[in-house]
Order: structure tokens, then sequence, then C-alpha cells
């Protein structure tokens, strides 16, 4: 199972999930929807956006992010949560 990206959740870049719009919570943290913001430290990579992945979990009428999905600058989002996804 693929757990789902929550707020404050890290990338492989070294980043971190800095919004997360949906209503639904996990564990006490907002759970990320595609659109939401990842920060990325590497050069040049700044803020940018979770992308559409493979996946059919909505919340809000948009995707919600699971591990492994991209954002922008193409870096994976790594889930901190294995108990909740798809």
């Amino acid at each position: 199972m693929r757990g789902v990206i929550r707020l404050h959740d890290k990338t492989d870049h070294g980043g971190e999930v800095i919004s997360a719009s949906s209503t639904m919570v996990v564990d006490n943290q907002p759970v990320a929807l595609v659109g939401d913001q990842v920060s990325c430290p590497k050069k040049g990579h700044g803020v940018t956006q979770i992308l559409p992945g493979m996946g059919t979990m909505m919340s809000d009428g948009q995707q919600v992010a699971l591990d492994g999905f991209k954002a922008g600058c193409g870096c994976s989002l790594l889930s901190s949560t294995s108990g909740w996804g798809e």
C-alpha cells in the first residue's frame, strides 16, 4: 500500500510538503492534494506543485497525493505513514 502524503512529508530531494489543502486528516496532519505546494532545496527548483499520479483516492474533488507522486521539480514525495493510502 502506498501511504498518503501529508503536510511536512519529505521528498527525495531533501524538501518537504508545505501546503495541504484537504479537509482529510491522517494522524493529526492534513493530507496533501494534487496542486499543493512542495519546497525543494535544490538550486533552481524552489516551490513547485504536486503533480497528478497513478491513484484513485480523492478528497474535496481533488486527487490525494500518494507516496511516489512527483512535484514539478521532478522530486518524488515520500509518505511518513503507511496505514493510510491505496
